[in-house]
């Protein structure tokens, strides 16, 4: 009795794995310096902030990019695109704060 070929591993979404851990990099401390920036006795901390947004910025821009080429190309050889999804969402909303910041709201 023959048996079934086993069916070929779809590939891993590099792309994606290094666009998500490309975005934890500045999130995270983000997220710290907002949450510790919550206490009264730690109001000081929020001039990191002044450094941090730009480079939550240009990051969420590297991310955004990393993970369009990502889903083109598991799109291209079917493959998984899980990753590319979560970072592409990560990168939007790594753009938020930067964009409230620089874009006049009309009063």
């Amino acid at each position: 009795m023959a048996t079934a070929p086993a069916s070929p591993r779809r590939p891993a979404d590099v792309l994606g794995i290094v666009a998500v851990i490309l975005a934890a990099v500045l999130v995270i401390p983000t997220l710290f310096v907002y949450v510790v920036g919550l206490v009264p006795e730690m109001n000081a901390i929020w001039w990191m902030g002044i450094i941090l947004l730009p480079l939550l910025f240009a990051d969420g821009l590297l991310v955004i990019v990393l993970s369009v080429i990502g889903l083109i190309v598991a799109a291209r050889r079917a493959g998984r695109r899980a990753w590319s999804i979560v970072a592409l969402g990560l990168g939007i909303l790594m753009l938020v704060p930067a964009l409230l910041v620089l874009v006049p709201w009309p009063s």
